[in-house]
């Protein structure tokens, strides 16, 4: 992974003038060229464009206009989510020239904070045949997916931060087997105007729109830009999210789902679960006991939402019925658990193969109750592989989530 520097210090050096938004682009438009002929994780690169978007940036600078927060920070995002003037196909190939003229909301408001697009990254398609993405450590492994090729361009160095989308656990998955930073934001947090294919809170109210990054301040800041209500997305709600501070977590507790009966872990991922939690209980937290059911309800009901098309009605009331009934009995086991820690997978990446859905049985189960999720990277095993957690909270609780990741980060720099 090539070396990175700390965001907040990129951005203190772009908003002085130490660096040039159009430098920091071009350095980062070369890493792109460069992962992608090795990850081939890129969908599309608009290098004059990137340029011209940074060059009208440093102008802004230098007339003495005010500066965004993210003043010429280098960005990619998933292909499924629109970048007016880059192509979005959905990865399909019926869409290959499909150019928005309107940026997805969660790209309009980092736009307008300052970032600079640089490229859109792969997602996996049944129709791609350019061949797969390949793992930034281990060429023969699997990175996950959908949201494959921002996991690999952040963990590779080549991106300081992506924008990908979440249903079951897109981001955290390729985050968790690629080692970097994924956050999936309570459900109505964020919204998913621009997202191609189209979701919505009726249609499809688990996906959500989130970042990923090697440095967790990112995502800390990003997340409070792209939050809110755009007058579009009916299923995004004004709630006000709270600053992530450790004095959120004092008095608190946590429970951890480190092993499960039908879903082992593998050692190693067991042992950073573990490491995580005694993290926690040392700044104070309390550790509990959880009584909830989790993974097997979790895979049943999703499953049965992913084959909806081909259920009767009454088997799509009785999916809906259970799913309804999943969350509920999961606000009743954590009203008083403020977070909930478990492996984000059962392992470390494997071998390539095909991914199937009981690699998500960890990730599943925040997406259906809509609750704030983020994988965090926790070292590697003995072979190198990245090794990650995830800690879950309570819906509209995303700044104790990132107070938690904040925490487990700072005991084990």
């Amino acid at each position: 992974m090539a070396p990175q520097p700390s965001v907040t210090q990129l951005l203190a050096d772009l908003r002085s003038g130490a660096l040039s938004c159009a430098e920091v682009t071009a350095t980062h438009l070369d890493l792109l060229h460069d992962a992608d002929a090795v990850t081939n994780a890129v969908a599309s690169l608009e290098d004059e464009r990137a340029l011209d978007d940074a060059h009208a940036l440093d102008a802004s600078r230098a007339a003495g206009d005010r500066l965004g927060p993210l003043h010429g920070l280098p960005i990619t995002v998933k292909d499924w989510i629109d970048v007016e003037g880059f192509v979005c196909a959905g990865e399909s190939r019926r869409h290959l020239d499909r150019r928005p003229t309107a940026d997805a909301s969660v790209v309009a408001r980092l736009r307008a904070a300052g970032a600079v697009v640089v490229a859109k990254t792969k997602a996996w398609g049944p129709d791609d045949p350019e061949g797969r993405v390949r793992h930034p450590v281990a060429a023969d492994r699997s990175p996950g997916g959908s949201s494959t090729g921002e996991a690999v361009v952040v963990a590779s160095g080549a991106s300081l931060l992506g924008i990908g989308s979440d249903s079951g656990g897109s981001i955290r998955l390729p985050a968790a087997w690629c080692g970097v930073y994924g956050f999936k934001p309570s459900a109505g947090l964020v919204p998913t105007t621009g997202h191609f294919p189209r979701v919505g809170s009726l249609s499809d109210g688990r996906t959500q729109i989130g970042p990923l990054s090697r440095d967790l301040a990112a995502i800390e800041l990003v997340v409070a830009i792209i939050a809110g209500p755009d007058g579009h997305d009916a299923g995004v709600v004004p709630v006000a999210l709270q600053q992530p501070s450790l004095t959120t977590l004092r008095e608190g507790s946590f429970a951890v789902l480190a092993h499960d009966a039908s879903w082992p872990a593998s050692a190693a991922i067991t042992d950073a679960v573990e490491h995580a939690a005694a993290h926690l209980a040392s700044a104070g937290l309390q550790r509990v006991a959880w009584a909830g059911r989790w993974l097997d309800d979790a895979l049943d009901i999703t499953r049965r939402y992913w084959n909806r098309s081909q259920l009767t009605g009454a088997e799509v009331a009785r999916q809906l019925w259970d799913w309804d009934r999943f969350r509920r009995q999961y606000l009743e086991a954590a009203a008083h658990i403020d977070l909930l820690l478990s492996p984000t997978t059962a392992d470390v990446a494997p071998l390539h193969r095909p991914i199937t859905g009981e690699d998500f049985v960890f990730t599943l189960p925040a997406s259906l109750t809509g609750s704030p999720a983020i994988a965090i990277p926790l070292g590697a095993d003995d072979a190198g592989m990245p090794l990650s957690v995830q800690v879950i909270g309570r819906p509209w609780e995303d700044h104790r989530v990132l107070a938690a990741a904040r925490l487990i980060h700072d005991a084990t720099s």
